[in-house]
């Protein structure tokens, strides 16, 4: 099952980082989209303050800086310039001259006006600044406002329609907290419906899983069940060959080997009945290590090494050279032996078959812990990409089983470099 959860567990962990990535980047999004938000507010709280409260009653007077009028417009409106956020205002002319401020003794001073105060002042709409911005902050930002946040708008005066810059400074504080508000809003638009596609894709995803795991489940069981009629049917075969034509044979041999010794029977036929001996006694051999193949005797890790042996037994009848050589394998448990046998006779019968090869070596180590298997040829060898499927599909086969047991099963190989087949395994 560690095969079908990696997908989905990677499937998980991209779908993770990447619904993290949505929210980081709506989250900056969403908190740039306030903070514009809360100064288009601003601007324009600042615009209707402006036209519907200051421009009515700004005169020529004001203008001209005549004595008595900026009482008279301090008593009419200041209460109402001063509201929200709003903590000062200032009134520019074109010249840069302050008309009108709350702070008495900044009427009068001339300071340049910037760049945006002049755009403001020649194509009207609004204008902001920052504290911590460039531009002419006649207001200091202490410790009663903090920081603030200047808005300006272009005005008129009623009868000349001189043009006048009004400008508020609010409380950048409180210009924060609607941002956060904003923010907040947004926010929720933004994670509500991402959380509930998590819900919904974790449903989801349950329910593949579920049936990846099921469907898993059910092919083990199909592989386990094809392998255990395919033992028990190699099992009768060996049983009946083995209780039949072996003991028939074997009597056969016993029976020329006996006659041969007879006294009675001549030199000729001596010499026939000794070489029909031998041939069935090699045929025999050959047997056995066929029923070897075909069905392994009840396996123990003591007995892996014997086992192997007999594995190999037929590499020397088609040319190759095979050795066999098992180390540490003794604290193994039976059921990991047979395992290590079972993967070991696909791959040697895959060598003899299809590699070609003149030497052939299985190597068994174990270290208490860990158990390796690798067969190794110098065959033809073959290309992974392209080989047939009625070629190693045993040892796809097994890859489950070993999977199961907790190991890993590797093919290496390519054309004209041979073949190895590494199996590891814990002992226990």
């Amino acid at each position: 099952m560690r095969v079908l959860r990696s997908p989905v567990t990677l499937f998980l962990v991209v779908g993770l980082l990447t619904v993290a990535a949505i929210v980081v980047g709506t989250g900056f999004l969403a908190d740039r989209a306030a903070s514009s938000e809360a100064t288009a507010e601003a601007r324009g709280t600042t615009r209707v303050i402006a036209r519907s409260v200051a421009q009515p009653v700004v005169t020529d007077e004001l203008l001209a800086g005549r004595a008595g009028t900026i009482d008279r417009f301090d008593r009419k409106v200041l209460k109402r310039l001063l509201v929200g956020d709003i903590v000062h205002v200032v009134i520019w002319s074109r010249s840069g001259r302050i008309v009108y401020s709350d702070e008495i003794a900044l009427i009068g001073r001339r300071l340049h006006l910037d760049a945006d105060q002049e755009r403001v002042l020649d194509h009207g709409g609004t204008g902001s600044a920052r504290s911590d911005e460039s531009g002419n902050q006649v207001i200091p930002a202490d410790a009663e406002t903090g920081k603030v946040l200047r808005t300006f708008t272009r005005i008129e005066t009623p009868r000349r329609h001189k043009a006048l810059l009004f400008e508020a400074y609010s409380s950048l504080d409180e210009v924060e907290s609607r941002r956060q508000e904003i923010y907040s809003s947004f926010r929720w638009i933004t994670v509500g419906p991402l959380l509930l596609l998590i819900v919904v894709v974790t449903l989801i995803l349950r329910v593949l899983t579920g049936q990846l795991t099921r469907a898993g489940k059910e092919r083990e069981q199909l592989l386990r069940s094809a392998i255990d009629a395919s033992d028990a049917e190699r099992r009768r075969i060996a049983r009946d060959l083995h209780d039949g034509v072996v003991q028939d044979l074997a009597g056969t041999a016993f029976s020329l080997s006996a006659l041969s010794r007879d006294p009675a029977t001549d030199g000729k036929t001596r010499s026939s009945l000794q070489g029909a001996a031998r041939s069935l006694r090699e045929g025999l051999k050959s047997l056995r290590s066929l029923l070897v193949e075909i069905h392994p005797p009840e396996l123990r890790a003591e007995s892996l090494p014997a086992a192997l042996a007999d594995l190999t037994a037929p590499a020397g009848a088609s040319g190759i050279q095979a050795s066999v050589s098992v180390e540490g394998a003794e604290t193994a448990t039976d059921e990991r032996a047979a395992l290590v046998w079972r993967v070991a006779q696909e791959a040697v019968r895959n060598a003899l078959r299809h590699s070609a090869a003149s030497t052939l070596a299985v190597t068994v180590r174990g270290d208490g812990r860990h158990l390796t298997l690798e067969v190794v040829d110098d065959g033809v060898g073959f290309d992974p990409t392209r080989v047939r499927d009625s070629e190693h599909f045993g040892l796809r086969g097994l890859r489950s089983l070993v999977a199961e047991a907790g190991g890993t099963l590797e093919v290496r190989s390519s054309p004209h470099e041979g073949t190895t087949v590494r199996m590891e395994v814990d002992a226990r």
